[in-house]
């Protein structure tokens, strides 16, 4: 697909909360070094990116803020070009107990406000934890989940707690070499 096709594919509805995750073949969030990033390969990556350039906000867990030592936002090219909004998304940290990473610009969460943030920001990209996709799940507020299964076995941790559930509907696919990528209506 090329960028303009894989765009049109994810594109945002005017309101979305839409949580992305990266899984290996047999379910693990996270590669055998502990990181999301090890199950993600170059067109994964591409589509992480082009997800960022659509949002107003990305919204990730303190935890994972750490483990994968996020930076502040950049949108990259070539996504820059289709971004409607001026300036990167604001980045939000989620965390209960307040230990949160220093990162420029972000703003703090401690979970108690999820639903005024996805009124204050109509378009929002949770990019994990588990944690937090559950809380989300669990509250009502998750839209779309962008999952991408990479061809890889083996790793650790798991997508959602025990005892969460709820019913997706799918909204597109694609395969490559790299593995399995797919948007889920989520109800």
């Amino acid at each position: 697909m090329d960028d303009e096709e894989l765009w049109q594919a994810y594109a945002w509805p005017s309101r979305c909360l839409r949580v992305n995750f990266v899984i290996s073949l047999d379910g693990h969030i996270q590669g055998p070094d502990g990181l999301s990033g090890t199950l993600s390969g170059p067109h994964d990556r591409r589509l992480f990116h082009m997800l960022r350039a659509g949002c107003d906000a990305i919204m990730v867990g303190a935890g994972t803020a750490r483990t994968e030592t996020y930076k502040s936002v950049a949108i990259r090219s070539p996504w820059e070009q289709f971004r409607e909004q001026s300036g990167p998304p604001t980045l939000i940290l989620v965390s209960a107990s307040g230990n949160v990473p220093e990162i420029e610009g972000a703003i703090v969460s401690d979970g108690s406000d999820l639903t005024d943030l996805r009124e204050r920001y109509p378009k929002i990209l949770c990019e994990g934890g588990p944690r937090l996709f559950s809380t989300l799940l669990e509250e009502g507020l998750v839209d779309e989940l962008a999952l991408s299964i990479s061809a890889g076995i083996g790793g650790f941790g798991s997508l959602v707690l025990d005892g969460v559930s709820a019913q997706t509907r799918p909204k597109h696919t694609h395969v490559n070499d790299e593995g399995l990528f797919t948007l889920w209506d989520v109800t």
